[in-house]
């Protein structure tokens, strides 16, 4: 009788839920956030360029403040689901 148990724990769903995916789901994911930093990246640095151009009115100092000092704030509270689990007798 205890010979035909199976037991199967899936534990995908709620992993990929917390931001652990498998390589194939993450590898699409990569490329994605590779371009958004990259373009990301290019719009900071020109207009970090276009305001210190702009010396007489634009101190090097203001720019320290602006990328030190933010007032984004972000807090998610979000349902996480558990493991499928198979149980069968």
């Amino acid at each position: 009788m205890l010979n035909n148990l199976t037991l199967k724990i899936d534990s995908y769903p709620s992993r990929k839920a917390m931001g652990f995916y498998n390589l194939a789901d993450r590898a699409g994911d990569i490329a994605q956030q590779g371009k958004k930093a990259a373009a990301e990246a290019v719009r900071f640095y020109a207009s970090t360029g276009d305001k210190l151009a702009d010396f007489k009115n634009y101190k090097l100092s203001d720019l320290g403040s602006e990328i030190m000092y933010t007032e984004e704030r972000e807090l998610r509270i979000i349902y996480k689901p558990g493991p499928n689990i198979d149980f069968k007798a």
